[in-house]
């Protein structure tokens, strides 16, 4: 009696070692096919199931965590390789024009000019640069007050005067003044860098600024008569640095550094074509 005992006994834990084995098993092959965006798996309501899960779940936290930081190192890298080249241009500009000022020195002023250019251009780059990092990082909070939206596009048709002053480009603003509750500074930034490029496209047929409000959001329409960007070159133009023309003068920051801005401050940057002109909307929510 106690030899059959012991061998059902013995028989019993055979059946469990086999059961917990096969078990062991299922979750090393579930592990192995998982990716970092992976939660569909079959659910087995049970303490081993149980135990399971909580084992999937950390592994898929890790791999995501992982994933993350291959992405933001990726990224990393491609800005600092964009960034050295931006700053490459200028600074082999500067030293050319030094090598011809000891070459030439009798045209000192026309190099002069040049490497004035140079400098500020670096100055500008330096300036962009600084600004994408305070809103990457997050640690510059926004500073939300009220502020009238026609005065800063004013302000803005002012400031761009300069820019385009031997164009004499038209700058149009219409529709009815409205008020934002934003961080005045950072939506500046955002409205003249969609303007300026408004203004570069459309070339001598200059831009018009409409302003709506509807029961859900307040928007600015900056609306240019250039070609338009097709859907499949929008993606392109919102990669920082990206130029479609390498001789612009342009960073290729700017569209970028603005969809950024709207995201940050409950709102989109949406663009649209139609026949004769496009526009882009930036759409503050209520």
């Amino acid at each position: 009696m106690n030899v059959v005992l012991f061998i059902l006994i013995k028989l019993n834990d055979i059946r469990q070692d086999k059961m917990i084995n096969k078990k062991i098993h299922s979750v090393f092959e579930l592990l192995n096919t998982l990716d970092a965006d992976t939660d569909n798996y079959e659910v087995i309501d049970d303490e081993f199931g149980r135990l399971r899960d909580e084992i999937v779940k950390t592994v898929i936290e890790k791999r995501q965590v992982a994933a993350e930081a291959t992405k933001n190192r990726d990224t990393l890298k491609t800005y600092v390789e964009d960034i050295a080249h931006q700053i490459k241009t200028p600074l082999t500009g500067i030293l050319l024009m030094l090598d011809l000022i000891n070459e030439e020195p009798t045209n000192v002023d026309e190099y002069a000019r040049y490497i004035r250019n140079d400098v500020n251009r670096l100055y500008q780059l330096t300036d962009i640069l600084l600004k994408m990092a305070s809103l990457d990082s997050g640690l510059v909070p926004m500073r939300n007050e009220v502020f009238s939206v026609k005065e800063l596009l004013i302000e803005i048709k002012t400031s761009l005067e300069s820019f385009f002053a031997k164009d004499n480009l038209p700058v149009v603003i219409k529709g009815d003044d409205f008020t934002l509750f934003r961080d005045e500074q950072w939506v500046y930034e955002a409205v003249f860098n969609i303007i300026k490029n408004g203004l570069e496209a459309s070339e001598e047929k200059g831009i018009e600024i409409e302003l709506k409000t509807s029961n859900i959001h307040q928007s600015i329409l900056v609306r240019d008569y250039s070609e338009g960007i097709s859907d499949k070159m929008l993606q392109k133009y919102y990669t920082r640095f990206y130029k479609s023309n390498p001789k612009t003068k342009g960073f290729g920051i700017g569209l970028p550094m603005a969809k950024s801005i709207m995201e940050k401050q409950n709102g989109d940057l949406l663009y649209f074509r139609e026949k004769n002109s496009n526009y882009f909307e930036l759409r503050f929510y209520k």
